[in-house]
């Protein structure tokens, strides 16, 4: 079809920049199909480290990204040629999307310099991907590959993590790099914005003035390093902190009881955690209708959503990164803030009744639920 061609110099091409740039980027391990489109980037990982796991299709090529991204806490990457490739891994990206798992897809494209006249495989690639991810666009220029690149996994990995998306188009991968950066991406940072001192003085105030409170935390915590802090928290504070990242909401069976614990809240820190269906829009019988709210979140759709539909019951707010770490006891600076007798709290007082023969919820700390 005239779109893989046999490479005549030793000058590096856009290909290689994004190569290079993937591996600098911490994604060495690459779930792929292949395709014309990115024939050019196949060539290029032969001069990297990076591992390219071969699948049988585009959708698969996500679903494993977004498994390797939930297991290891690194970004996911996909790799897929443009036009009818690209269509069929869209519909997986909705699934990290929902799991809050960052995964960076790269799509072969259509060359730029082509669209309009009938280019193979020409379609508008990032309005396609745009409703299932972070953000979606298409590289507009040779020179902005790497830092493209870059951008896409800071994107992903930061804040509430999810999928981005990326087109390249094939003359840019095709031609002379236009960049050579030999200083190389720094690894993906997650780290965003913390709480400060008085913020988690006041968190802390927040839950001491409740008799009965609850942390519940979104998928992000759920992830198996993030779950061991979520566990700490819980048991330092003598709270008890439950993950919630499945969308059967309060009917997980891995919850064990947690439907009738919920009700007894008259406190409820949504750490991360979306105020969803997922907890029946908070409402009554499913929590009690004087139920107070805390909420931190990164982002500020999250917490206008509560308060329009909690109003005065929502006590405090912050625009914070939740984790991991979530929230400590511990200031920007890093020293410890001590939890003085007016906001130490007392243990635990939420019971769950047994004797109907379901299991308890998981506690966070062991005693925390009785």
């Amino acid at each position: 079809m005239g779109l893989v061609t046999a490479r005549d110099s030793m000058q590096p091409r856009g290909a290689d920049v994004v190569a290079r740039a993937l591996e600098r980027a911490g994604g060495g391990t690459v779930f792929t199909l292949s395709g014309n489109h990115i024939m050019p980037i196949f060539d290029a990982v032969l001069e990297t480290g990076l591992r390219l796991v071969h699948c049988r299709h585009e959708a698969a090529a996500v679903h494993m990204a977004d498994a390797w991204a939930r297991v290891t806490g690194a970004c996911g990457v996909a790799l897929v040629t443009g036009g009818p490739g690209h269509a069929n891994a869209v519909p997986a990206l909705y699934t990290a999307l929902a799991a809050e798992s960052p995964v960076v897809l790269l799509s072969g494209h259509a060359s730029l310099g082509e669209i309009g006249r009938g280019s193979f495989q020409e379609m508008r690639q990032a309005e396609l991907a745009e409703p299932v991810a972070k953000a979606s666009w298409t590289v507009r220029s040779g020179s902005e590959l790497e830092d493209d690149v870059e951008r896409a996994f800071r994107l992903a990995m930061s804040g509430r993590p999810g999928p981005v998306h990326v087109s390249l188009p094939f003359d840019f991968l095709e031609a002379d790099a236009v960049t050579d950066r030999q200083t190389g991406l720094a690894p993906a940072d997650s780290a965003g914005r913390t709480l400060s001192q008085l913020e988690v003085r006041s968190v802390l105030a927040a839950l001491a003035s409740a008799e009965r409170p609850l942390i519940l935390a979104g998928p992000l915590l759920c992830r198996p390093a993030a779950g061991e802090e979520l566990a700490r928290l819980g048991a330092a504070l003598k709270v008890p902190a439950i993950g919630m990242e499945s969308p059967r909401g309060l009917n997980d069976p891995s919850l064990g009881a947690f439907a009738d614990l919920l009700p007894r809240a008259d406190l409820i820190l949504l750490l991360g955690k979306r105020h969803d269906f997922t907890l029946r829009f908070g409402e009554p019988p499913f929590v009690d209708a004087n139920c107070r709210f805390i909420v931190i979140d990164p982002e500020a759709d999250a917490v206008e959503r509560v308060a329009r539909e909690k109003r005065g019951r929502l006590v405090l707010s912050v625009l914070a990164d939740p984790g991991p770490p979530p929230i400590s006891c511990r200031g920007p600076d890093g020293a410890a803030i001590p939890t003085t007798p007016g906001t130490a709290r007392r243990p635990g007082r939420l019971r769950i009744d047994r004797r109907n023969g379901r299991r308890p919820a998981r506690p966070a700390a062991e005693g925390s639920i009785r």
